[in-house]
């Protein structure tokens, strides 16, 4: 009989979690017996159980931010969501505090307690080689937190031995601050994007500088610049409309410099390729991810993994995908340093995820300069070189932020230098510190030694494939080997990964350097004989494989100890159940399938300003007459009265300003005739399930306080998009929206409710122009109609 194999995995996020549970659950009881250490006294890593969480040195993430993947991207295989949070809170993309909920949840249903070792750092680990494999030696101190919450370090050394060593310590273990000379000359001034991640800790370092105006400098690209760009951006707009106002946000400036040309992409997407409708082509909005990472989009035949330096073509082809996607308007506003390198040889575009970044830019709030910062003096002026090598300066800085990401070296120190010589480690790369095969999973020269998670972008689905893929091998009664075929395999993929490395400073390295998430997900599950799901449809003659490509699509059969019967497998089953059904209820439209996307891309897009024009018209008419937001044909009417005014109106975003609501704006609508007689409304953003009745958008009226909703007016219930639109005189590429009123309180005294309907014409992201149509009757049932009809243009 063979004894189990002993595996140590160091540390309790996401990536150990999944690891521990694979090794458990798996393969037949007694195959491993897994020890998580974790040096924090809570699971989760960068995730946050609650509000507040203590125990504990590492960084966390913002506990209400929201990931910018969907909640079926963000999940295992084999927990729902449903089963973690209520319908009410139930969002598409979940907050952080959430996430270390599912986290918490998964660990207490799959992992035994006695598997965890929480509060013990590991401070060394030592291979001894034992014939084809080897030994581990791993050395952990304990930590412990004292009756006031103080973290304690124990000072003796424990030590135990095991057969294998898995490093789950993240790739996101220390804030990194880039090498630029006089950085440290103007430190008062410089934070990590890390320390501004809510609007509170902008304030906080405004008000640390003491500066009544200036400009607030963002460096660095990627997911992090954008999101720090933002934040300052927000907290600046909230000063003006917030009491009591004591300084306007426009006296400062946010200048974002990224190095590399980038796209910033909206969380929800149009997408038409996942309705069962053979009549009519509806477009949805989607979250990001299903469109990304959808089947259809590959070459048919199986789905191989890239790894290769994108090639001019690929570029362009990128950049041409993004153009039609999002629309022209929105490429404006959303795409920098493109343009400039397409005839050229062009750089991989970053991407980066905001729903109000480009809108930031449009509206003068946010201005981006493509190039590297050289060099910062003591007077606080920063130097600037462009991509044709010119210079420009930036100065009167008021702050710095440093958007330039975190380096994973320090979760790499109990390893010995030996084993770090064999991996090729490098401090002078943070993009690809190790080179590894197996997809990132290990080294075949080191074969008991694996990594999970330990790449730049680590998708929850990839980890748990990487999971599976080193526990099989583990699994082999024989031993961790390789066969010729495989070592040949994996030391071209390793020879793939240093000509990335090579290529660091050059034109095509793309922004993650294992980035191909689908292809790493089919080549894995083809290497482990791992079907995909398909979801299933109401039309017999669809694909029966539609995308997107999520986690619970992929579960090995059987799944546990060859026993369907077992309990385990049951709960397996039907967790993967429910979020199918959730998601086929989500991509495929239906009566109770509320369109959430496109609610949410109608509020993010009326961001900035508008001009308006505004007719009223009072007419005694029939009960038979009508009016639409398109007429066609004049209805008979009695005598009625036409005016006409025109004027500018503004979407001024601002922080809630009421707990319960995901984004706010303040409305102001100022006539051209008249500047003084300004008119104001709340527009409020709902997140979850709850808003089906009164819709996604709330809208309220300002009454006697100017920074407050008042009364209730109305919600806005947004249908789906249309691709034509005869009325409406639109063509290819762009969308028809139609929205109504919901929650409209009913005035009894004057008996009767008011009217209104929606349309919103929508090129690719961005709505580019849109009517509002008001009727009330007046004067009791032998009265008239007064029809207000405003039209919106940017």
């Amino acid at each position: 009989m063979v004894p189990p194999k002993k595996v140590a995995i160091i540390g309790a996020g996401p990536s150990g979690l999944v690891t521990a549970k694979t090794l458990l659950h798996s393969f037949p009881e007694g195959t491993f017996i897994p020890s998580v250490f974790e040096k924090n006294h809570r699971i989760g890593g960068l995730w946050p159980a609650g509000i507040s969480s203590h125990g504990g040195d590492q960084p966390q993430i913002n506990p209400w931010i929201r990931t910018n993947l969907s909640r079926f991207t963000v999940a295992f295989s084999d927990l729902a969501w449903e089963s973690v949070v209520g319908e009410e809170e139930l969002s598409m993309f979940p907050q952080a505090r959430q996430v270390g909920m599912y986290l918490e949840k998964y660990a207490g249903l799959y992992i035994p307690k006695g598997v965890l070792r929480l509060g013990k750092e590991v401070v060394r680990t030592v291979r001894e080689v034992d014939g084809v494999g080897g030994r581990w030696t791993v050395q952990w101190v304990s930590k412990r937190v004292d009756g006031d919450g103080v973290l304690c370090e124990g000072s003796e050394v424990e030590s135990e031995q095991f057969d294998y060593l898995v490093v789950t310590s993240g790739y996101f273990a220390k804030a990194h601050f880039p090498d630029i000379p006089g950085l440290a000359s103007v430190a008062d001034k410089v934070v990590h994007s890390s320390e501004v991640q809510t609007t509170n800790g902008v304030q906080q370092l405004l008000e640390r500088t003491g500066s009544k105006g200036g400009k607030v400098v963002v460096i660095g690209g990627s997911m992090s610049g954008v999101e720090a760009a933002s934040t300052v951006a927000l907290n600046l707009s909230t000063m003006d409309f917030r009491p009591p106002v004591v300084q306007s946000g426009r006296e400062f400036e946010v200048h974002h410099i990224c190095s590399r040309p980038f796209w910033t992409v909206p969380t929800y997407l149009p997408h038409t390729g996942f309705q069962d409708t053979k009549d009519s082509q509806i477009t949805q909005f989607l979250p990001l991810d299903f469109v990304f990472y959808d089947l259809a989009r590959r070459p048919p035949g199986p789905v191989e993994y890239n790894l290769t330096p994108l090639s001019t073509q690929q570029i362009r082809k990128s950049n041409a995908y993004f153009r039609s996607l999002l629309g022209d308007d929105y490429a404006k506003i959303g795409s920098f340093g493109i343009d400039s390198n397409e005839n050229d040889d062009p750089q991989p575009p970053w991407i980066a995820i905001g729903d109000d970044y480009a809108e930031y830019v449009r509206s003068g709030f946010i201005k981006v300069t493509i190039g590297r910062v050289s060099s910062i003096d003591s007077s606080s002026t920063l130097t600037i070189t462009l991509p044709n090598s010119e210079q420009q300066t930036i100065s009167d800085i008021t702050a710095i932020i440093t958007a330039t990401g975190y380096t994973p070296f320090s979760a790499l120190s109990f390893l010995s230098p030996s084993v770090l010589s064999t991996l090729e480690y490098s401090t002078k790369d943070p993009f690809l510190p190790l080179i590894l095969d197996g997809k990132g999973t290990s080294h075949a020269d080191i074969p008991d030694l694996g990594f999970v998670g330990f790449y730049r972008g680590p998708y929850w689905g990839a980890m748990e494939m990487q999971a599976r893929s080193l526990a099989s091998t583990w699994a082999r009664d024989s031993g961790p080997y390789f066969s010729h075929e495989q070592l040949l395999q994996r030391s071209t993929e390793r020879d793939f990964l240093r000509s990335l490395r090579s290529n660091n400073q050059g034109s095509h390295r793309s922004q993650f350097p294992m980035g191909d998430y689908i292809g790493l997900m089919e080549s894995l599950a083809r290497d482990l004989n791992i079907p995909r799901a398909p979801i299933s449809t109401n039309d017999p003659d669809s694909n029966p494989n539609p995308s997107p490509v999520i986690p619970s699509r992929y579960i090995p059969s059987p799944f546990l100890t060859h026993n369907p019967e077992d309990r385990l497998s049951t709960l397996v089953d039907r967790q993967r159940t429910s979020t199918l059904q959730s998601l086929q209820n989500t991509i495929i439209p239906g009566p109770s399938n509320y369109n959430l996307g496109m609610g949410n891309t109608i509020f993010r897009a009326l961001h900035g300003a508008w001009k308006y024009t505004r007719t009223i018209t009072t007419t005694t008419m029939s009960s038979s007459s009508t009016t639409s937001i398109f007429p066609t044909t004049p209805h008979p009417t009695s005598p009625s009265s036409t005016t006409t005014t025109t004027g500018h109106a503004t979407f001024h975003p601002r922080r809630t300003s009421s707990p319960g609501y995901e984004k706010e704006y303040v409305y102001d609508e100022i006539p051209t005739e008249s500047l003084k007689s300004k008119t104001r409304s709340i527009y409020r953003l709902v997140e979850g399930t709850w808003s089906k009745t009164n819709g996604q958008i709330l809208i309220w009226n300002v009454d006697m306080d100017p920074y407050h909703a008042g009364s209730f007016s109305h919600g806005v219930i947004v249908g789906l998009a249309e691709e034509k639109d005869e009325k409406a005189e639109v063509g290819m590429g762009r969308y028809v929206v139609r929205a109504t009123a919901g929650g409209i309180p009913i005035q009894r005294e004057r008996a009767f409710e008011p009217r209104y309907e929606y349309v919103f014409v929508l090129e690719g992201v961005s709505v580019v122009e849109w009517v509002c149509l008001l009727r009330e009757r007046v004067g009791g049932g032998g009265g008239g109609v007064v029809v207000s009809r405003t039209v919106y243009t940017r």
